[in-house]
């Protein structure tokens, strides 16, 4: 797992998995655990053309007919183009009625691509997954044009995701539904990403290593029914990703902190979200509480899993051995593989061992693994740091919209909905599931009923929420309640 791995690219590294497996008719289907190995889509013409083509605006205000740009622009294309041996876009005139036609599809791929207007190589941008044709790994190009696939934005989150779907209760149906609408029945515009490409281009190796160490697990379960629930709506496919992205996002996070969680025998997940208020409130420092305490979760257990060799029986025969420096260093490297030949020289007692090691594992922890909860949950918009110097959990619009079409069927009462989305994900938003911190004194029943107030207003607000009286509200679904009418 790595930060710099956003959700919508994790998304992208699975479904790029999902057809390489789906072509071998093995899709979400694992004959042994962690044997995956798959031969992902480069599609190198696709990507130079979108991404690595400055040429096509200055060729069409240089040409003076549609001939001389197609033959300007070939020429300059041949000599830029990265990756492919001996580059011929010849075959493009063919597909394209024109230049300016062309140059049109050019235009709208780009502008609907995934961080199009990221400053990363061109081999690490990536156009919106209208289907089968747009799919293909990360890989690094290297000036001589050789090609290798990159691990920094594809850095196998998504071959994670993959195996946690795979693992679920709902592999099937969640096979069934996602084969059906994103790789046999694509977009209209997958033709564009198709005429654009010619036929696929695929790796020469395959791609193995990937490692999920649980069989099973509740949230891979969660995690394929909130995906079932969003592909079961009446919407386009391509509609659905945004919100697939985010939950996604979402549960990812919380696998993280419920795996750290368990390894310190901690209380289950919770989330206190602040609805955005004009004021500071209660609520708004325990939210920022909630978040900070979470964010060190996987850090703690971090240094627990290693500290607690210490425990084993096997720990106390070392330390009452005649070599108890050199029979505890054998122990560390059986169980974590170092000190290793370069940490030879290191001469000390068992304890500076472990302490070493438990430093090591934090500053590379906190190099990458270690700011994904900070970066994912900023990023599907379940963090903010708005009207305040703390970072604290304030779902936005977005997110909202996406909790209810994930979570809420036909109409759902509001007080039943607050209570779904608290024993789901863990959400804190109301007095009911706030009750702990009101008995502590910490807060006031009135903090969190104004809070949930909040709420009502804005589901209202946006449509999602309907008053019959004063006293009974309804979450509804709108993809739902536009089905029923």
């Amino acid at each position: 797992m790595h930060d710099e791995q956003a959700p919508w690219l994790i998304f992208l590294e699975f479904m790029t998995v999902l057809l390489a497996e789906h072509h071998e008719g093995r899709a979400l289907q694992e004959t042994r655990l962690n044997s995956l190995s798959y031969r992902p889509q480069l599609q190198l013409h696709l990507r130079n053309l979108v991404f690595n083509n400055p040429h096509v605006m200055t060729v069409k205000a240089e040409a003076r007919s549609d001939e001389a740009a197609w033959t300007m622009w070939l020429e300059r294309m041949a000599e830029s183009a990265g990756g492919i041996d001996r580059p011929d876009f010849s075959y493009l005139r063919e597909r394209f009625e024109s230049f300016d036609d062309f140059a049109a599809v050019l235009s709208f791929l780009q502008g609907s691509a995934i961080e199009g207007t990221s400053n990363k190589r061109w081999s690490s941008k990536f156009v919106f997954p209208f289907g089968p044709h747009a799919l293909y790994e990360d890989v690094n190009v290297k000036p001589n044009g050789s090609v290798s696939n990159d691990r920094r934005f594809f850095a196998r989150t998504g071959e994670l995701l993959y195996l946690m779907l795979a693992r679920s209760q709902h592999a099937d149906a969640l096979r069934g539904a996602l084969v059906s609408k994103f790789l046999e029945s694509p977009a209209p515009y997958d033709s564009m990403a198709h005429a654009l490409q010619g036929d696929p281009q695929l790796a020469r190796q395959e791609r193995a290593g990937a490692y999920l160490p649980c069989s099973s697990h509740p949230i891979f379960d969660r995690l394929a029914s909130d995906w079932l629930a969003i592909l079961n709506l009446p919407i386009p496919a391509h509609d659905a990703i945004p919100h697939l992205v985010a939950m996604t996002g979402l549960n990812l996070i919380l696998y993280q902190l419920d795996r750290a969680r368990e390894l310190l025998d901690r209380p289950p997940i919770s989330l206190i979200c602040e609805i955005v208020s004009p004021r500071k409130s209660v609520v708004r420092d325990l939210s920022a509480d909630s978040y900070q305490h979470n964010n060190m979760l996987p850090q703690q257990a971090i240094e627990r899993f290693v500290r607690r060799v210490t425990e084993t029986d096997a720990w106390g025969d070392a330390l009452a051995s005649d070599d108890p420096t050199m029979n505890a260093t054998d122990i560390l490297k059986r169980e974590f593989g170092w000190p290793d030949g370069d940490d030879d020289e290191l001469v000390a007692e068992p304890q500076d061992f472990v302490d070493e090691l438990v430093e090591r594992a934090t500053v590379r922890h906190k190099q990458h693994v270690g700011k994904i909860h900070m970066t994912w949950a900023r990023a599907i918009g379940l963090s903010s740091r708005r009207s305040s110097r703390r970072v604290r959990y304030a779902p936005t619009d977005r997110l909202l919209k996406t909790l209810v079409i994930a979570c809420v069927g036909e109409r759902l009462e509001f007080k039943d909905f607050l209570v779904r989305i608290h024993e789901r994900y863990g959400f804190v938003i109301g007095d009911a599931q706030a009750r702990p911190f009101i008995d502590a004194g910490t807060a006031d029943q009135e903090d969190f009923s104004d809070n949930a107030h909040r709420l009502e207003e804005r589901l209202a607000s946006l449509g999602l929420l309907k008053r019959l009286s004063d006293s009974c509200a309804y979450v509804e679904n709108p993809f739902q309640r536009a089905q029923a009418a």
